[in-house]
């Protein structure tokens, strides 16, 4: 029930976003701004993106790793155990450049977090934070005012993970190699400005979760655990165009 209002409640809000930008186009259409088409027509651009999303996403490895940190969680209600798709938040910029009237290349930087708590057990904590860092390519649809983008992208990720019992922690890292599919609408709403509105499906590979000593990390059943796993996600935010 809490994954199906999480969802509804982000495509509300970006069904609203999605008009409120509509109507910023729309007036800055009014007001005689020159459009993206325009200005594209004469030069390519660089742009700048920032913002921010939600991700949803399944670590199936590490999900065991708590499952049997957490004792008598096997016991435990499927209601009262962690859903295999949990939500993150990420933190992002990019940087863009077109190379031809269809095609542009960018850099991709995104800080994730996510919490991995479980109600009935207070006194443990399993958060997680990870830097991606992708290098893409989209295949670009301009139009009067707005350009709609495909592209994929690949790149490291370097993840941390902070172990809570009562007032201990450990910290424990990980690197891997991420491939993203993505669709991004940019509509314009000023003459260099638009808003981003962004969608991606992505998997992440890792090399395995590390102690303090840089061993590696197995579950108490000996299964080594990695913190890799599939995810898609929505991203909202704005994109300054220099042409």
């Amino acid at each position: 029930m809490k994954k199906t209002l999480n969802i509804k409640y982000i495509t509300a809000v970006t069904a609203a976003v999605f008009f409120i930008l509509s109507a910023f186009s729309a007036e800055a259409q009014d007001k005689k701004h020159t459009s993206f088409g325009e200005q594209n027509a004469k030069k390519f651009y660089t742009s700048l993106a920032f913002g921010m999303g939600v991700d949803y996403g399944s670590t199936n490895s590490f999900d065991a790793y708590i499952g049997y940190e957490l004792p008598n969680y096997n016991f435990l209600n499927e209601s009262d155990k962690l859903t295999q798709f949990r939500s993150g938040f990420t933190f992002f910029g990019a940087v863009e450049r077109q190379v031809h009237r269809n095609i542009s290349v960018k850099v991709d930087y995104s800080y994730f977090i996510k919490s991995n708590d479980v109600a009935l057990y207070p006194d443990y904590g399993f958060n997680v934070a990870g830097h991606r860092i992708l290098l893409g390519a989209n295949y670009v649809f301009p139009m009067e005012y707005a350009f709609l983008k495909i592209g994929a992208a690949a790149g490291p990720e370097f993840t941390s993970m902070t172990k809570r019992y009562g007032s201990l922690e450990t910290k424990y890292t990980s690197s891997g190699f991420g491939l993203k599919a993505e669709g991004t609408f940019d509509i314009q709403i000023g003459k260099n400005v638009a808003g981003y509105i962004n969608g991606y499906l992505m998997n992440i590979f890792d090399s395995g979760l590390k102690d303090p000593d840089g061993n590696d990390v197995y579950n108490r059943a000996g299964g080594k655990t990695d913190m890799g796993g599939f995810s898609a996600g929505v991203r909202i935010g704005v994109e300054i165009f220099i042409f």
